[in-house]
């Protein structure tokens, strides 16, 4: 199975919630990482997140203003499940 990654995020005060706050699909981690610095001055939210999917779904945390992942995590331990 390929992975992809999809990017959530919203603008600061105005989320959506769920899928309306996708920023579309990419290919690895790095492509969304790219997009999320490129996009950034549009005034995202800190809590910006990428969901891997692939064997296992990982929830990775991205700072937008630099593309760092402070963290990431299989979604259940991200969810607070055992």
């Amino acid at each position: 199975m390929d992975k992809k990654f999809l990017l959530f995020t919203a603008k600061t005060y105005y989320p959506y919630g769920g899928m309306d706050d996708c920023k579309g699909v990419f290919a690895t981690l790095q492509d969304a990482i790219d997009y999320v610095i490129k996009k950034q001055p549009s005034g995202w939210l800190d809590d910006t997140h990428v969901l891997e999917i692939g064997e296992q779904l990982i929830v990775h945390l991205v700072k937008p203003d630099n593309g760092t992942v402070e963290v990431s995590k299989p979604l259940n331990k991200y969810m607070g499940e055992v």
